[in-house]
């Protein structure tokens, strides 16, 4: 209810209460003014009797009024009675004026059927006590009061709704600017604007105060305005930070409901932040990650946990659970460690497929040669054939060492001084003569498309290799004779290499691996022809530092494609 209509309501309640009580008040109020005054009227002429010289100057006084004297021995009385003369001792009036000095009585006359108010007073006249009588018509005496009590509430009424009015005018006029002000900051109350507006009264000349409380709210309004701005600036810093992280975030309260949720986490859960926001982490069916939330904000300490790649992830995520404070809830923080263990796991493979790969040519070779220590009658054929194959065990350590020193030189970087223009189809054709010398009877052929020139900045020397890697891998595992194609095609921002094979293709399952260090889809077959596994990861790792890419498709029993794009 507002301001003014309680002010309303009071008033009209104040004003019936008023209108209720104050005739039967005035009007008793006033009725015992006119009895006083009639009892002082009745004891100014009793004074002016105790003046008198005689009985006889006394009653020619009283003759001017109605009037009654007597004295208490009922031996003079005026007017005269004859008869019941002691019932005048017996009125209540008289009764009370014996006792107080002044009484009033209302009665009938007894002469008439007249009602009449009667005022008795006594005074002393010769050490005799006197009673003095005086009659009113009832009548008259009622319909003075009632027109005077009437009167007072007419006046009294008409005062206070006077009053009313002219307090309802002021009060209007003192809660006006309060009721604009309020309506300036209700817009924004209610949602339907982003900030209050500028107060601005339009009373031409308002009180003062109210001057001051319009720019109070208004100063009041632009620092809030101000600190809104700051918060939400620091928010979105705080949120792109997050946002920003490697790390996944996620907040929950005490209900463990989530309130937060960054790119990151939505990526390790497979789930959108939007869906789970305000949702109960129960949703997310990670129920390692809850319990883990769960005990962290029990024990009020952070608790870490790794959590192994399952089912669903394919991640290594170091979990830390830090509680936010006493009943706050708590924040998930997860670290994805799986390139830091893929890295061990590496680290582990190459020194056990390494040590495999030089295990068995030195096996080869002590044996070879314990022969040769132990048997010096062997004929020259069979000393030529043991000969030669500790020769050709020891190319391929050689072959070996080579391909791990230049994955070592390639992962240190490559020097800017190796890097130098060269045209791509002259080192596509260094490669296919240097293939060719070696499988004579393959066919390789390549097929440019574009305008020329096909001129790149690279590192010419290991471009080849990587080359020479690729068409050695395809003549190889390609039935004889190998049939291969080299098509170069110049584009706006790229050149894109595709060497294409009719061999006996690579598995789908083993596509995503082919790249892998001492990776070979078929390890026997590699080990008769002299592969070590290495020949790709050269190929990927070359490409790599010359900001080129390489992607492969494979059909088994039909072939091989290997695309390269390079930026130019």
């Amino acid at each position: 209810m507002s301001f003014k209509r309680k002010i309303l309501l009071s008033y009209c309640f104040i004003f019936l209460v008023f209108a209720l009580l104050f005739y039967p008040v005035s009007h008793a109020w006033i009725g015992k003014i006119q009895k006083r005054e009639m009892g002082v009227y009745v004891h100014t002429v009793a004074h002016s009797l105790e003046q008198a010289s005689n009985w006889t100057e006394m009653v020619y006084l009283l003759q001017k009024g109605p009037y009654l004297l007597f004295d208490i021995s009922l031996e003079h009385t005026y007017p005269h009675m004859v008869t019941k003369k002691e019932s005048l001792l017996e009125s209540p009036e008289v009764r009370m004026a014996l006792d107080r000095g002044v009484g009033y009585a209302i009665r009938n006359a007894p002469d008439s059927k007249q009602e009449m108010m009667y005022v008795a007073v006594t005074f002393n006249y010769n050490g005799e006590i006197y009673i003095l009588e005086k009659m009113y018509p009832y009548a008259m005496q009622r319909a003075l009061l009632n027109r005077v009590s009437l009167t007072f509430l007419a006046l009294g009424l008409g005062t206070l709704l006077l009053f009313g009015m002219l307090s309802w005018l002021i009060v209007n006029y003192l809660t006006s600017p309060i009721h604009e002000i309020i309506q300036w900051i209700k817009p924004y109350q209610l949602g339907y604007e982003e900030k209050i507006s500028e107060i601005r009264l339009s009373m031409k000349s308002p009180p003062r105060e109210f001057q001051d409380l319009a720019a109070t709210f208004n100063s009041l309004s632009n620092k809030l305005e101000s600190q809104i701005h700051t918060l939400v600036k620091e928010k979105n810093e705080k949120s792109a930070v997050l946002e920003s992280l490697i790390e996944g975030v996620i907040a929950v309260d005490q209900e463990m409901n989530i309130i937060y949720m960054n790119r990151t986490a939505e990526i390790f859960l497979e789930k959108r932040a939007q869906d789970l926001a305000g949702q109960n982490f129960a949703l997310t069916g990670e129920k390692a990650y809850e319990e883990l939330l769960r005990e962290a904000q029990k024990k009020g300490v952070p608790i870490q946990s790794l959590f192994k790649p399952g089912p669903k992830q394919k991640r290594f995520l170091d979990t830390i659970a830090i509680p936010r404070g006493k009943n706050e809830g708590a924040i998930l923080v997860l670290q994805d460690k799986t390139s830091l263990y893929k890295i061990l796991e590496l680290g582990r493979d190459f020194i056990a497929n390494a040590s495999h790969e030089l295990k068995t040519p030195i096996t080869i070779i002590r044996g070879f040669a314990e022969t040769l220590h132990d048997h010096p009658e062997l004929s020259s054929e069979v000393y030529q054939e043991i000969t030669g194959k500790i020769v050709s065990n020891c190319q391929r350590m050689d072959t070996l060492v080579r391909n791990l020193l230049t994955l070592a030189a390639l992962d240190e970087g490559l020097p800017r001084a190796q890097l130098h223009e060269s045209d791509l189809i002259d080192l596509v054709e260094q490669a296919r003569q240097t293939v060719l010398a070696v499988h004579p009877g393959a066919h390789i052929s390549i097929i440019p498309k574009g305008e020329e020139p096909f001129q790149l900045v690279l590192d010419s020397d290991l471009f080849l290799q990587a080359i020479l890697n690729l068409l050695d891998n395809a003549v190889k595992y390609s039935k004889p004779p190998a049939q291969i194609k080299i098509f170069i095609e110049k584009r706006a921002h790229e050149y894109v290499l595709k060497v294409v094979d009719k061999g006996i293709g690579i598995p789908h399952e083993d596509l995503d691996r082919i790249f892998d260090r001492f990776f070979a889809v078929d390890k026997s077959r590699s080990r008769s022809l002299g592969g070590s596994g290495l020949g790709l990861a050269i190929v990927k790792s070359i490409l790599e530092k010359v900001h080129g890419r390489i992607e492969v498709e494979s059909t088994l029993g039909k072939g091989t494609t290997f695309t390269i794009t390079l930026p130019h």
